[in-house]
This record gives C-alpha cells, structure tokens and sequence, in this order.
C-alpha cells in the first residue's frame, strides 16, 4: 500500500458491485433498482449512480460478470463511516440482501 499523509483528506468514492442470485426474475432484478433507489435520502451522499452490466465487448481486462453496480462519492472519509452506519443503508441492506449472492467494494480517495 502507498504511504500517503492525505490518504484520509478528499471525497472518497464507494464502488460496489452486486451478484444477484441467478433464480431472481427480470422483474425481481429490475425492482432490485429500489435498494439503490432507498439509498438516495441519505444526507451523507454527495452523489449516486448505479446500474446494470454493460454488454461491452470481452477483453482480457473487463469483468461484466456482475449484475448491478453502485457509484457513491462523499465528501469525505467521515461522511463514508458514517453511512456504513446509516440506519437508512442498514435497513435497505436488510431487506434486500436476499437477492444477492456476491457484493464487492471498492473506496477510493479521488482528486
């Protein structure tokens, strides 16, 4: 890991990609948008986006095995603690990690 002094200062961005369970419909996939969509009120957000895959083309370097990705930025490290603990993030956690079988993230400290 690189040493740096700011690793803490500057937006963070929160990258998560979800594998919904294989069994799911496309409409329970498509209403899977909701759990993103019930992440929006939260105060800590600076800004969110999400998604499905993209059917790009296969390249050694491309991973499109995923379902739906998220795309968070916040002002800070504090703001992303902070809604790790988010009574609102916890509850939409709850109720829809039923529908996925893999989650991976990614924070970074962006300039």
């Amino acid at each position: 890991m690189i040493e740096d002094k700011n690793i803490d200062k500057g937006q963070i961005q929160h990258f998560v990609m979800f594998w919904l369970k294989p069994q799911l419909t496309k409409a329970e996939i498509t209403e899977f948008a909701n759990f993103f969509e019930s992440l929006k009120p939260i105060k800590y957000i600076k800004t969110l986006n999400y998604g499905l895959a993209a059917n790009t083309p296969v390249r050694p370097v491309t991973d499109n095995s995923f379902t739906y990705s998220l795309t968070i930025t916040f002002a800070n490290i504090d703001d992303h603690n902070a809604y790790q603990e988010d009574k609102t993030h916890l509850d939409a956690v709850e109720k829809f990690s039923k529908n996925w079988y893999r989650v991976v993230v990614h924070d970074t400290v962006i300039s």
